[in-house]
């Protein structure tokens, strides 16, 4: 009875933390948006719109649909050597969504969306789905590190950003090594079930003893979700989807700058920027408002784009990527009616499971 009492004034003091902190992100992102309407001219962006080739933005927007719906193929071969085919719809549902949320909600929840999402569908374990969500997102890390690692070498980057590439380059230098010691390690314990037991048991030690019954539970269905990985194949086929997934990605910058006017000698400058934007949304932030706009007019600014060019570029290249984005998801929402607080509600009990 006593913990009862003591866990509810936990749960309410932590309701009453959150509340608090949900007012911080809007007065970030209002006095964001003050000071760029304070410091812009928007003048010049307005004679920037003029000539934008909308023709081209339309073209960048119907490809980054598809490229949605590539990921959603991607994820489905995940699940192929589990021996379980899911309704296109529920999977083209689940990513959507995901999207939907990670553009929107700084905390950067939309894999766990993902995962609730097709295990209530298809009668699959959250903790399984999950697992694979984990591992595409692993393979499109390795692939990035493996692009960037590639072109940052290859390419001639401007003499004006050599510290700041130079950063970049040991950034994912050191990405690769963890990434590709995890995945070894990934593998080598997934081929041998005993090993991979002692190494569940060896993590979950700090756990309290009540929540390491539902904690083990949770981590032997995760594991199902990582099967992939026990064929070669089925590995080398999703690391490879990964890689042409980020380069449809460059391409659809390429897209984007030539509607803007903004054209380079080569493909190399579409990838870099790809590749700091890709980093950008690491960092949490609404709709990832300032990340992602600081990262593409650095860019842009070391190869002489004008700042004030570059910021209504980053503008223009942000606004297409967040609505081709989100508009699939609310789509996808408003066609199965599935209900927003229902879906919370899921991640909540997902996470009752474990305790």
């Amino acid at each position: 009875m006593a913990d009862n009492i003591k866990k509810n004034l936990i749960n309410k003091k932590a309701n009453v933390l959150k509340t608090k902190l949900a007012w911080i992100w809007p007065v970030v992102l209002f006095s964001v948006i003050l000071y760029a309407f304070l410091r812009h001219d928007f003048s010049a962006m307005s004679n920037a719109f003029h000539q934008i080739d909308w023709s081209l933005i339309g073209l960048s927007f119907g490809f980054n649909i598809f490229i949605l719906y590539f990921r959603v193929s991607k994820w489905t071969m995940i699940f192929k050597p589990m021996h379980r085919r899911f309704s296109y719809f529920n999977m083209s549902l689940a990513l959507f969504t995901g999207g939907l949320v990670n553009m929107v909600i700084p905390a950067r929840a939309g894999g766990l969306v993902q995962a609730f999402l097709i295990g209530k569908k298809e009668n699959e374990s959250f903790f399984t789905a999950l697992g694979t969500v984990a591992l595409v997102r692993i393979f499109d890390g390795i692939m990035l590190v493996f692009l960037g690692l590639f072109i940052l070498l290859m390419q001639n980057i401007p003499q004006a950003g050599d510290a700041y590439f130079k950063s970049i380059f040991q950034t994912l230098g050191t990405a690769g090594v963890v990434l590709t010691l995890f995945v070894i390690t990934l593998v080598v314990f997934t081929k041998n079930p005993k090993a991979m037991d002692r190494l569940v048991q060896l993590l979950l030690m700090p756990v309290p003893g009540r929540f390491k019954p539902g904690t083990t539970k949770a981590a032997d269905r995760f594991r199902q979700g990582l099967i992939c990985l026990n064929f070669a194949g089925y590995t080398w086929l999703g690391l490879l989807l990964s890689l042409i997934f980020w380069l449809f990605c460059g391409v659809n910058v390429f897209i984007l700058l030539k509607a803007l006017g903004i054209e380079f000698e080569g493909m190399s400058p579409s990838f870099l920027i790809l590749l700091a934007q890709a980093f950008s949304m690491g960092i949490p932030a609404p709709a990832n408002l300032g990340p992602y706009h600081a990262a593409t007019v650095s860019v842009l600014s070391f190869y002489g784009v004008s700042a004030q060019f570059a910021l209504t570029a980053a503008i223009v290249m942000h606004a297409t990527m967040f609505i081709s984005n989100t508009s699939p998801g609310l789509f996808y929402l408003w066609l199965d009616k599935t209900p927003i607080l229902s879906m919370l509600k899921g991640l909540k009990d997902a996470d009752q499971t474990i305790r």
